[in-house]
């Protein structure tokens, strides 16, 4: 092949290689509307899921006593204080530690352990749609509740600059909640996809759901009055695997970050199974214990 051919081919190949990138960026819909957070999922959360209790259990599962930080009340180590699993500042364990049920009755605050920083801990069913393209809703049946992740819109895309060979990585754009969002038990929460593999040959397509809330009423994590404030900010993680058995599992990751109250941020992990129905779907009120 002559000089001249190879250095025309390469003229005509960069050019496209760019054009490539920018689509894929844009989900492959160039000169189309931006791909939806319902195109984009890389897994799978629809359905009816089920807690499946095995952390935390007596104060998931039982009206554990107040006081009970997760590790019992009146738990000792032998030359150590009591170990709680929530890591309270004190002024965090005197709020625990005044907890009135009657109180919170007569108040109307019934729901204050179902808002979003203690519904997922709970022994709660899940039932998991699109409200539309871009929104996520999840709903418990234990208190009724109804959660709602909104996605943003999608990155700025990929480009190759085919001038000088530089490339400049796809670039997220900036969402946040609406100016003079309320406070209320489930906050507002911004989801993202996190994808990896592209699901062609042998690279398989895969990934997890991030949600951050904030603009929470305060409200408490167990049944027991262990209170988190209005300035907490979760930082959740859904990811799903399939067991030999043909079993869906979500796996659940939440991390609470509270300054008011917290020492470090509050890590736990809990797991959902997949239901094949909605048969054992059995919706109830809030109850304070």
């Amino acid at each position: 092949m002559r000089p001249w051919s190879r250095f025309a081919q390469t003229i005509v190949l960069v050019p496209c290689l760019a054009l490539s990138v920018f689509a894929q960026a844009r989900g492959g819909q160039r000169g189309g509307p931006p791909p939806t957070a319902k195109s984009l999922a890389p897994i799978d959360l629809t359905g009816y899921w089920t807690a499946v209790v095995t952390e935390d259990w007596h104060v998931r599962m039982t009206n554990a006593p107040k006081g009970d930080l997760g590790s019992g009340v009146g738990i000792k180590t032998p030359g150590m204080e009591t170990l709680p699993n929530i890591p309270y500042k004190p002024k965090g364990e005197e709020a625990a530690n005044v907890w009135d049920p009657a109180k919170d009755e007569a108040e109307g605050n019934q729901c204050k352990a179902y808002g979003a920083g203690g519904i997922m801990r709970q022994p709660t069913r899940l039932h998991i749609t699109w409200q539309d393209d871009n929104t996520l809703k999840v709903e418990t049946d234990y208190g009724s509740q109804t959660r709602l992740f909104h996605f943003g819109p999608p990155a700025k895309p990929a480009v190759l600059q085919f001038q000088n060979g530089t490339y400049l990585p796809s670039e997220p754009v900036k969402f946040e909640p609406p100016p003079n969002e309320p406070a209320t038990w489930q906050g507002y929460s911004i989801a993202e996809w996190s994808v990896m593999g592209t699901g062609r040959g042998n690279f398989d397509r895969g990934g997890s759901l991030k949600v951050v809330t904030t603009h929470l009423k305060p409200g408490y994590y167990w049944k027991n009055g262990v209170p988190y404030t209005g300035s907490a900010v979760l930082t959740e993680y859904f990811r799903t695997m399939e067991l030999p058995d043909n079993s869906s599992w979500i796996r659940f990751t939440q991390i609470v970050e509270d300054p008011d109250y917290l020492t470090q941020p509050f890590i736990v992990n809990y797991q959902f199974k997949k239901l094949p129905d909605a048969s054992k779907w059995s919706p109830t009120p809030c109850t304070v214990k």
